[in-house]
């Protein structure tokens, strides 16, 4: 059945229009038609690559210093002699209650961290090896800028 205005798939064989998105299930080297997380954020030229291979590497810069500061604010909101645990799965604080406002603004930097952390997954599943280098690159350089904790702390990744 062929409606109007969709005989071509709404206008996308007309020439004008980018082609697909590459969609590589292995990994691989390509600088041809890469999309990172949005079809209007395309790889297709070597400067597009490095100007790509430099955002990416920024964003998981960025990902280690936000996972910093909102660990330290989680921190300056422990009620004075509290334990704080280093494991990612243990409460913030034991022996205490911690108040409703805060509760929710832990919760809202969780989701948002959680939502950046799937974003570099998602850059990191284009199997990209110029993009897994730049996320790699930029969490190793973040983490190593940032990380103030003790040896014994444990810093596994927020993707589940």
């Amino acid at each position: 059945m062929d409606m109007p205005g969709h005989g071509d798939h709404g206008g996308h064989g007309d020439g004008g229009a980018q082609p697909m998105c590459a969609m590589n299930m292995s990994f691989n080297w390509s600088t041809e038609n890469v999309c990172v997380l949005f079809d209007f954020w395309r790889i297709n030229s070597t400067t597009s690559l490095v100007v790509s291979f430099a955002l990416v590497f920024v964003l998981g810069y960025l990902y280690e210093l936000a996972r910093t500061r909102v660990r330290r604010w989680e921190q300056s909101m422990a009620p004075t002699g509290s334990i704080l645990s280093s494991s990612p799965d243990a409460p913030l604080a034991r022996n205490s209650t911690i108040p409703t406002d805060i509760r929710w603004k832990r919760a809202l930097f969780y989701g948002l961290m959680v939502a950046y952390s799937y974003s570099l997954m998602l850059i990191f599943m284009t199997y990209n090896g110029y993009l897994i280098l730049a996320v790699l690159g930029g969490t190793i350089a973040g983490y190593y800028a940032y990380s103030t904790d003790d040896w014994g702390s444990v810093r596994g990744a927020n993707c589940h």
